[in-house]
This record gives C-alpha cells, sequence and structure tokens, in this order.
C-alpha cells in the first residue's frame, strides 16, 4: 500500500474530522481513501479519454 501526504483547508479538515467523530467513518484515511475511491469511479472513463487524448496530441506533434 502507497501513502500519500496532503494538506486540506481548514473548513475541510473540520468536516472531515467531524465525520470520523460521528462515526460515519473510522479514521480520516478511510474517509479520503472512501472520497478518491468514489471520484474513480465517477470519472473513470473521462479520465481515461483524457489520458488517451493526450497520449495522442502528444505523439502526433512529438510534444513531451
Amino acid at each position: 500500500m502507497k501513502a500519500i501526504c496532503t494538506e486540506l483547508p481548514d473548513k475541510v479538515y473540520e468536516e472531515v474530522k467531524l465525520l470520523v467523530e460521528k462515526g460515519w467513518f473510522k479514521n480520516e484515511d478511510d474517509i479520503v481513501l472512501e472520497a478518491l475511491r468514489r471520484f474513480l469511479d465517477i470519472h473513470k472513463v473521462e479520465l481515461m479519454e483524457k489520458f488517451i487524448r493526450e497520449d495522442v496530441q502528444w505523439r502526433l506533434h512529438g510534444k513531451e
């Protein structure tokens, strides 16, 4: 498993902390992981298409 370290705006962190305190999530890591999973599930096709378009453009124009 890999670790990601990030900074959150104070307001977002307070909301995360509250959800953990209310028992919706075991800890802060769990809520961040769930948010990332949902984002990737929702945007998977869009992200794949974006990366493919970028790769095609790079290959067509030879830009790095």
